[in-house]
């Protein structure tokens, strides 16, 4: 009895990864697009899309990875069915601008700020010097504090 559970153990334990790795119809189907309408495949329900589905499903039962299934709808229907763009080429324009775009604001920053401080500094009013009446009574003060 307790052989029989410790195979059954083992033999799970050997096809738990295996069923980990199966690939489904909408694992695939948010990586591309529908090319009729442009959204994610996998909330698509275009007539192009149900075939893309029913390709990727009969792809997956004959035991290909995502990425192989990936690949063949890419050679039948073109890289604009991606759903993120391929890092390489002029592909990767979409992936630099961002940053290139976030990195230039950081770098703007000290320079606005120093425009903006001499502007300020330019725009307020220097105080008018003190009249003498006003100046002897200020020293008057100032003797008195110490």
């Amino acid at each position: 009895m307790i052989r029989r559970v410790a195979a059954i153990a083992l033999v799970l334990l050997v096809a738990l990864p295996a069923l980990g790795a199966a690939v489904t119809v909408s694992e695939v189907a948010r990586e591309v697009r529908c090319p009729t309408c442009n959204t994610p495949l996998d909330v698509s329900n275009a007539p192009v899309a149900q075939d893309m589905k029913a390709y990727i499903a009969a792809r997956i039962e004959q035991g290909e990875t995502k990425q192989q299934i990936i690949d063949g709808l890419v050679d039948e229907f073109g890289s604009g069915i991606l759903a993120t763009p391929p890092k390489s080429g002029f592909d990767l324009i979409a992936w630099l601008a961002p940053a290139l775009v976030v990195a230039a604001g950081l770098a703007a920053i000290p320079l606005m700020t120093r425009a903006w401080a001499r502007r300020a500094r330019a725009a307020a009013p220097e105080a008018p010097a003190p009249s003498s009446e006003e100046a002897r009574r200020l020293d008057e003060e100032l003797r008195r504090r110490e």
